[in-house]
Order: C-alpha cells, then sequence, then structure tokens
C-alpha cells in the first residue's frame, strides 16, 4: 500500500502559483525596460537638437544672419537643410528622432515626431539668428521637460512649438 503522504513532485496548485510568480515578474522587467529605453531615446533627442543648435550658433557667428538653405517654409523635416556651411551636417549625420515616426514635428502634435525646424514663433524661412527646432519628449530628461518641446539660439530650450 502507498502512502499519500510520500508523494514526489509538485501538486497542480503549487506549479500555478510558481507560474503565475514568474509571469509577474517577467511583467515587472518589461516594464522597467520600457521606461529606460524610453529615457535612452529621449536622451539621444537632446543630444540631437543641441548639437543642431551648435551647429546654427556657429554658422551664425561666421556669417551672421545667413537664410537655410532647403529647408525654408515652416515646420520642415531638418534632413532638407543643405546650407550653408556646417549645416549641411543636418541631412549628413544621423539627426532623426529615434522613433521612426513619418510625422514632422509641429504646433499640436502630440506624439513623437521628427525634428522639425522653422523661424522662432513658427513662421517660414528660418535663418542662423532666427530658428527653432521642435521635437518630443517622452519622459522628463535632465529637467527639460515631457511633451513637444523646442530649442532656439544658445541651446535655449522652451515648452511647445510654434
Amino acid at each position: 500500500m502507498v502512502n499519500i503522504h510520500e508523494r514526489k513532485g509538485f501538486t497542480l496548485i503549487e506549479l500555478l502559483v510558481i507560474i503565475i510568480i514568474i509571469g509577474l515578474l517577467a511583467v515587472a522587467v518589461i516594464v522597467s525596460l520600457n521606461s529606460v529605453r524610453a529615457k535612452a531615446r529621449d536622451s539621444k533627442r537632446v543630444s540631437d537638437v543641441r548639437q543642431m543648435s551648435k551647429l546654427l550658433d556657429n554658422q551664425e557667428a561666421s556669417t551672421p544672419g545667413s537664410n537655410l538653405v532647403g529647408c525654408a517654409g515652416g515646420d520642415v523635416y531638418v534632413k532638407r537643410c543643405v546650407g550653408p556651411g556646417d549645416i549641411v551636417q543636418f541631412n549628413t549625420m544621423n539627426f532623426a528622432d529615434p522613433s521612426n515616426s513619418a510625422t514632422v514635428c509641429a504646433n499640436g502634435i502630440s506624439a513623437t515626431c521628427q525634428y522639425s525646424i522653422s523661424q522662432a514663433g513658427g513662421g517660414a524661412n528660418p535663418k542662423t539668428s532666427d530658428y527653432e527646432i521642435c521635437f518630443f519628449l517622452e519622459q522628463n530628461v535632465t529637467g527639460i521637460g515631457v511633451n513637444m518641446q523646442r530649442i532656439g539660439p544658445a541651446g535655449v530650450f522652451n515648452s511647445g512649438c510654434n
């Protein structure tokens, strides 16, 4: 006769409890990874727009008030800018939003979008002395804020996009 108290293995309930615990741990890890990924994308965005602002400010120092070539409209995708001088790097360097969104940033956009450039205030024909680069942040990075942001001359950040 077999003694019931000498069983080997786990009961179905014990196995289900273990599976549920593993599932909850997996969900917690995935949620934390999504947050880390969003911060990494935002860090790239801030780095990109700072580099573009520096290129514009350097060009302003050498040829003040220059019109930007190739991106004459308002809220134009920055990769369309081809000059003057080092502004060609907007196109040749990887200045693209890491989300791969097909939408260009503009006033009223509330999701990730590609960097856009216009005159400060949102007008057409940006210049090296009068521009804003718009971009979208998913999380608060280095105190800049979330949602639509812009950077202007001398690397000054502001919320919203005009």
